[in-house]
Formats: C-alpha cells, structure tokens, sequence
C-alpha cells in the first residue's frame, strides 16, 4: 500500500511540473517574440545597425554606420531588457499581449524611454503603438495597464522624488490608451 501511495505521489508531483513547464514555455515564446518585435523596431531606426545580446539576454542596439563627413561623436543605443517584458491581456480578445520598455541613451545619457506595446493579432504579435513618455510600468492585470507617472521633468530636482510620482491606470480600447479614473 505504501509503494502505490509513493508512486502516485511521484506522478503528481512530476505531472504538475509538467503542466508549469507547458506554461512557462509559453510565456518565454512569447517574451521572444516580443522581444524580436522590439529589436525590429529599434533596429529600423538606423540604417545600419549592431546587434548585441548579452548573456543575461539583454539586446543593445547601436548605430553602426560610420559618418566621414561629420565630427559629431553622439552615440545611440537602445536597449532591451527582459526584465522589463510584461506580458498579459491588453485587448479585448484572449490572446497574450506584451508591454516593453525600450531604453534611449544619447552617449551615456539616458533619455525618455520608449513604451512598445505589443498586441497578439492572428497568433502572431505585432506592434500597435510606441508611446515616448516618461513613465514606469508597474504591472498588467485585468486588461489595466498600471503605471507611474513623473510630474516633474527630467532635469528638474523634484523628478525622483518620493511624492512626486503619480500612479495611474490605463486601458487600452480601440487602439487607444485611456486613462481608467
């Protein structure tokens, strides 16, 4: 009685493992896929551009294209970062969608970061929108976009201030962000 009661326990125990990998599995497809859509992106930026993965897998893009003419050193880089893939409903059907924050530097500066949001249309995903703003993505629940928002520019003192901040909610109807009150 003891050895069935082992085996059985074994088997559960190896079939709700297997039910997590499928999941998870899915969930890295998709974070993929958005990240290459991200990457398209970026990379249409330039006319020639590099692309670096790290091993952490974190995409830098940079402009590779050599200006003979120009003394100007400014370089751009993008980068991608995994981490900041969200991946949930966002539209109306039952599709896995995705939010990606894209970061902008000018030289080692960085600038507003890039929004890409991601929609799954047909089983492949595509972009829908890039929304250049100065804002963090908290979370994706319910088909709500959970953000904070900045009320104070960049290069003003008060920008990373605690109360500074203002956290908003956002839903996405018809292409559009609305701001859920």
């Amino acid at each position: 009685m003891k050895t069935y009661l082992i085996v059985i326990i074994i088997l559960s125990f190896q079939y709700s493992c297997k039910n997590n990998s499928g999941k998870n599995d899915s969930l890295n497809n998709t974070r993929k896929e958005a990240i290459d859509v991200a990457v398209k992106y970026v990379s249409d930026k330039f006319k020639e551009s590099e692309v670096v993965v790290a091993t952490d897998g974190t995409v830098t893009v940079t402009d590779n294209q050599k200006n003979f003419v120009s003394l100007s050193n400014k370089k751009i880089r993008y980068i991608i970062d995994p981490a900041k893939v969200i991946i949930g409903l966002i539209d109306d059907d039952n599709n896995e969608d995705a939010i990606i924050t894209v970061s902008y530097y000018i030289n080692d500066y960085l600038q507003v970061p890039e929004h890409l949001i991601i929609i799954n249309t047909d089983g492949k995903l595509a972009l829908n929108r890039a929304i250049e703003t100065d804002m963090r993505i908290i979370g994706l629940k319910d088909r709500m976009i959970t953000a904070e928002i900045y009320t104070h520019s960049r290069n003003s003192p008060l920008h990373d201030c605690s109360v500074c901040k203002e956290v908003v909610k956002y839903q996405f109807k018809k292409g559009d962000l609305i701001v859920v009150k």
